[in-house]
């Protein structure tokens, strides 16, 4: 018997949804729309090790040949692409159903489980106790204003290691740089 494995939050992300609904996919080429995927995924890691939630992100494959799902790990992130004839909406109504973890996981027991989703049926057919909808624009803001606080973050460390990061010219003694300037200047 598998043993419960606590955890805080599950965020579950309809990642066509917030592409489509973001940057107005229909417009763009499939090799735009892959790129994007792959950003998305590294902004939903990044967003895992700053907020300490499990990450599922659910891209609708029902129009491919797939007959099962396609479950992978990428960058700590849980991907799933759902099988043939299969919608991401089944998949992600599935998972918070269970509510006990995805189906080749552990079961796991969320104090909290958020759906990113502006698909407003799909955000009526998962809401339910400890499950809560965010719109892809809510999501979207929420992502940019974590990725501005670490890069504000990583500024501060950057400013506060060059206050205290001594060159090897600034550790010598004064005679030594004297040396070093005559030695510079006869070889120029």
């Amino acid at each position: 018997m598998k043993k419960n494995i606590s955890r805080e939050n599950l965020i579950i992300v309809d990642g066509h949804n917030l592409i489509f609904d973001f940057f107005k996919a229909g417009k763009l080429s499939r090799e735009k729309i892959d790129y994007i995927k792959d950003k998305l995924i590294a902004d939903l890691s990044l967003y895992k090790s700053q907020k300490n939630y499990d990450v599922v992100i659910v891209f609708d494959a029902r129009n491919s040949e797939n007959p099962k799902r396609s479950i992978q790990t990428i960058d700590d992130v849980k991907v799933i692409y759902s099988r043939r004839n299969e919608s991401a909406d089944a998949v992600i109504e599935e998972l918070v159903g269970v509510e006990t973890g995805y189906p080749d996981m552990e079961p796991a027991v969320y104090s909290r489980i958020f759906v990113v989703t502006s698909d407003y049926l799909q955000q009526k057919v998962v809401f339910r106790k400890n499950v809560y909808r965010k719109s892809c624009r809510e999501f979207h803001i929420e992502l940019k204003d974590l990725k501005r606080e670490v890069r504000e973050k990583i500024a501060g460390f950057r400013k506060e290691s060059d206050r205290k990061f001594f060159t090897l010219e600034k550790r010598l003694s004064i005679k030594t740089r004297k040396k070093l300037s005559e030695l510079r200047k006869k070889h120029n």
